[in-house]
C-alpha cells in the first residue's frame, strides 16, 4: 500500500521516498521510488527472513507479543535514525504507517505535516468495534461495548513497550508524552484506511479526519514472478497461501491439500517463502510454488483459502472471490470476522483447523452461491473506487493546507 501510494504521488510530480530497513530496498527501487535506509545495525539485509522464521510459527497472543517486542526495538531504532533520514534528505512531509508511532514523534519534533496510513486494520480505539486483533463478531449492544472496552485495555497493556519507547523519546526531545493510548499519536490532519467502509465494522468515534479510501493496490500490475502456467488444466482454481508472515505453521499446507483433494478443482499453493523447498508428496497433486504471482493467480481463481491477511483478502474481493480463512495472528482474526460479517466467506482459527473442518468450510462456501454473489457485488464496488487517487488527494490536501482533511470537506 505505501509503495502504491508513493507511485501515485510521484506520478503527480512529487518526490517520493520510502524510509525503511534494507530488506525493502529492492521492491522500492523496482517501483521507481527513492529508498532511504534506517536500522542497518539492528536489521541488516536478511533480517526479515529471520524474523518470519520465528514469527511464522506463532499464533494468537504469543505472535502479538513477539511483534510488539520487535516494534519497541524498531521504535528505539527510529528515534536514533529517523531524524537524520528526515533532515538529511530534504523531506517536507511524512506519510506514517499507523503502527510506527516514532514517525509521528519525529514529525512533531521538526514541525512537519504528517498523515497516517493504516496498512493493517485501523488501530483506532472505538467501543463499538472489537479490537483489530479479535475475531469475535460485531454486535450493537451495551454488553458488546463493555467487552470491546475491556479488550482494548488489555491491548493497550500489551502495547506498553512501544508506548514506553515513544514516551522516552518524547521526554528526551522535550515533547508532550502520550498519557492514554496510541490514538493520541495519530495524525490530526488525516488518517487513511485502505479497507473500504463496507468491509469495516460501523465506527461511532472515528475522528472527522479518518477516511476509508479502499484498497491501495494496482490490480492490473503484473507480479514479476515465474509460474508454471502450462500446468493449469482448466478446472476451477483454488488458491491457497498463508502469506509471507504466518507461513511457517507446521502442517498447514498439507492440511489445505488434504482438504481440497478429491474436489472438482485444481489447487495452487504458494508457500510465501522465496527459495523454500517444494514438497512433492501433497495429496491431490496440487501445484506448489515457493512464491506466486498472486494477482495473476487471483484473476483465474474461483476460491481463496488462506490466512486472512488484509492485502490478500482485499485483492481477492477485487476479483470477486469468496474465501475460507484460517487467521493466525496480528489483524488476521479481525479481517476474517469482517469477511464473514459481509457474507463473502467463512473462517476457522488456524489453531483449530483440521482437514475435516476445512473441507466442510470449503464445501459450504462452494455450494452456496450467496458467498460468490456477495463477493462479486463488492468486486464491482471496489472497481468503481479510485482508492489510490483519493488517498493521494487527501495527502496532497493535508500537506498543502496543514489543516485537517475532513470526510465532509474532502476536495
Amino acid at each position: 500500500p505505501m509503495v502504491t501510494l508513493g507511485r501515485e504521488l510521484k506520478r503527480r510530480g512529487h518526490r517520493a521516498s520510502v524510509i525503511s530497513t534494507l530488506d525493502a530496498q529492492d521492491e522500492v527501487l523496482r517501483n521507481g521510488l527513492e529508498f532511504i535506509a534506517v536500522g542497518a545495525q539492528e536489521y541488516p539485509l536478511g533480517s526479515l527472513k529471520r524474523f518470519t522464521d520465528v514469527q511464522g510459527k506463532l499464533t494468537g497472543t504469543r505472535a502479538v507479543r513477539f511483534i510488539i517486542k520487535d516494534m519497541a526495538k524498531t521504535a528505539y531504532m527510529h528515534a536514533r535514525d529517523l531524524p537524520d533520514a528526515v533532515t538529511g534528505n530534504g523531506i517536507d512531509a511524512l506519510v506514517v504507517d499507523q503502527i510506527q508511532p516514532l514517525g509521528a514523534t519525529v514529525a512533531l519534533r521538526y514541525d512537519l505535516p504528517f498523515v497516517n496510513l493504516c496498512s493493517l486494520l485501523p488501530l483506532n480505539t472505538d467501543p463499538g468495534v472489537p479490537p483489530w486483533n479479535m475475531a469475535w463478531p460485531y454486535q450493537d449492544s451495551n454488553q458488546a461495548k463493555v467487552k470491546n472496552k475491556i479488550a482494548a485495555r488489555v491491548r493497550h497493556q500489551m502495547e506498553r513497550p512501544v508506548a514506553r519507547a515513544d514516551n522516552r523519546t518524547r521526554v528526551a526531545w522535550g515533547l508532550p508524552t502520550i498519557t492514554i493510548n496510541a490514538d493520541q499519536s495519530f495524525s490530526e490532519l488525516a488518517q487513511i484506511a485502505q479497507i473500504p467502509e463496507f468491509f469495516d465494522f460501523p465506527r461511532t468515534q472515528a475522528p472527522e479526519c479518518f477516511h476509508h479510501t479502499g484498497p491501495l493496490h494496482d490490480f492490473d500490475r503484473a507480479d514479476p514472478v515465474p509460474f508454471p502456467w502450462e500446468r493449469l488444466d482448466g478446472r476451477p482454481l483454488i488458491y491457497g497461501t498463508m502469506g509471507t508472515l504466518q507461513n511457517r505453521l507446521k502442517g498447514v499446507f498439507r492440511t489445505i491439500a488434504e482438504a481440497c483433494a478429491g474436489l472438482d478443482a485444481q489447487l495452487v499453493i504458494s508457500l510465501g517463502q522465496r527459495g523454500a523447498p517444494i514438497p512433492t508428496d501433497f495429496p491431490g497433486n496440487p501445484i506448489v510454488v515457493d512464491y506466486a504471482p498472486q494477482l495473476d493467480i487471483l484473476k483465474r481463481a474461483s476460491l481463496f483459502v488462506g490466512h486472512g491477511g488484509q492485502n490478500t483478502v482485499l485483492q481477492s474481493l477485487a476479483f470477486g472471490l469468496p474465501m475460507v480463512l484460517m487467521p493466525a495472528a496480528t489483524d488476521q482474526p479481525g479481517v476474517a470476522a469482517r469477511a464473514k460479517h459481509i457474507g463473502v466467506g467463512e473462517f476457522i482459527p488456524v489453531r483449530r483447523v483440521t482437514v475435516r473442518k476445512l473441507r466442510a468450510a470449503i464445501e459450504t462456501v462452494q455450494s452456496n452461491p450467496a458467498y460468490r454473489q456477495n463477493a462479486q457485488t463488492y468486486q464491482n464496488t471496489i472497481r468503481r473506487m479510485d482508492a489510490v487517487g483519493r488517498a493521494a488527494d487527501i495527502v496532497e490536501q493535508a500537506f498543502r493546507t496543514r489543516e485537517p482533511v475532513l470526510r465532509t470537506t474532502t476536495t
